[in-house]
């Protein structure tokens, strides 16, 4: 009697643990299927795999009608690499491009490397010279250039100031502010170009003086060695300050003419014929001669002996005549 009680409840047990386990895995397989999403991690080793999509109905021949080739697919173009923020003959390597390192400044590398700087060139310069003893003297010149050229412009800024003393009295202040402009015709040795000059000088009849030219100027010679360029056009000035504060319209004429001796010597002289248009008495003469000698060419330095002359036929009261001569040392950019 116990014995078949016995058998009874074992198999009502087993029967029990059976539905539990089978229920047990089915939440499992469930719950698995509710996590697992396609294209983010791979399907569970015992589900089972999805049926493939149906494929399109098969494209039937029509009477007297070809077949039509099945629908080919193929891939998306790539898109092409781009060199966008360099130039356009500038291509990157990207094997060749170094990896910054903390701390280095962007800022320091563009302002030093060539680059930044080009198409403009130009030079800083400067002379020193003085006396002590029974006469103290005193002399500086101080000057920069700067040049910019490209096929269709060429820009050009020249400035330059002296001073002089002797025993404690000055003897000379000038500044000088000298800007062009240049225009080049295509195929042609014809350009057009604009001037303009800013003089103050303190022992002249006025404060300061402001002069503009224009017109055409023509190169009889353009090469790595030689130039020559002759100018002319219409000019005005006008003296601020002064006596005659009246403006004075002008003819212009003036040369350039520009030497390389070899490759550490050049030579330059520039000259600017200003008269007036009422009166051919009546002119202003502005002319500048340098000889420049390389001293060491990998750091652009040089050697310049510079004479600046003007002169004016109606001074005022004051000296027609202005003339100064340098030393200098050019450092070239």
């Amino acid at each position: 009697m116990h014995q078949h009680q016995f058998i009874k409840q074992g198999c009502f047990l087993a029967a029990i643990l059976s539905i539990g386990l089978w229920a047990q895995q089915g939440l499992a397989q469930e719950a698995e299927a509710a996590v697992w999403q396609p294209g983010i991690m791979p399907p569970p080793a015992n589900m089972p795999a999805a049926p493939p999509p149906p494929m399109p109905p098969a494209i039937q021949r029509v009477s007297g009608e070809e077949a039509l080739p099945p629908p080919t697919f193929s891939e998306p173009p790539m898109p092409a690499a781009s060199n966008e923020g360099f130039g356009a003959n500038e291509l990157v390597d990207p094997q060749t491009v170094q990896p910054r390192m903390e701390g280095e400044s962007y800022f320091m590398d563009s302002w030093f490397d060539k680059s930044t700087w080009d198409p403009w060139e130009g030079n800083v310069e400067f002379g020193l010279n003085g006396t002590d003893g029974n006469t103290k003297t005193f002399n500086v010149r101080l000057g920069a250039t700067a040049k910019y050229k490209t096929d269709w412009l060429e820009r050009a800024l020249q400035l330059t100031t002296i001073q002089k003393s002797a025993n404690g009295v000055t003897t000379a202040n000038t500044t000088l502010l000298d800007g062009r402009l240049d225009w080049p015709m295509k195929s042609s040795p014809w350009n057009y170009f604009m001037h303009g000059l800013w003089e103050y000088d303190q022992f002249k009849a006025f404060d300061y003086r402001l002069s503009v030219d224009t017109g055409f100027g023509y190169e009889f010679f353009q090469t790595d060695v030689t130039t020559l360029i002759g100018r002319a056009g219409i000019a005005g000035s006008q003296e601020f300050g002064g006596t005659n504060d009246e403006f004075t319209p002008e003819y212009y004429f003036g040369a350039e003419f520009k030497r390389a001796i070899n490759d550490s010597n050049k030579i330059s002289f520039k000259l600017d014929y200003y008269p007036s248009m009422s009166d051919f008495q009546d002119y202003r003469l502005n002319s500048q001669a340098s000889w420049e000698m390389v001293l060491a060419k990998e750091w652009g330095l040089s050697m310049k002996w510079s004479v600046i002359d003007r002169y004016d036929s109606t001074p005022h009261g004051a000296k027609p005549n202005d003339l100064d001569y340098s030393t200098l040392l050019i450092w070239a950019f």
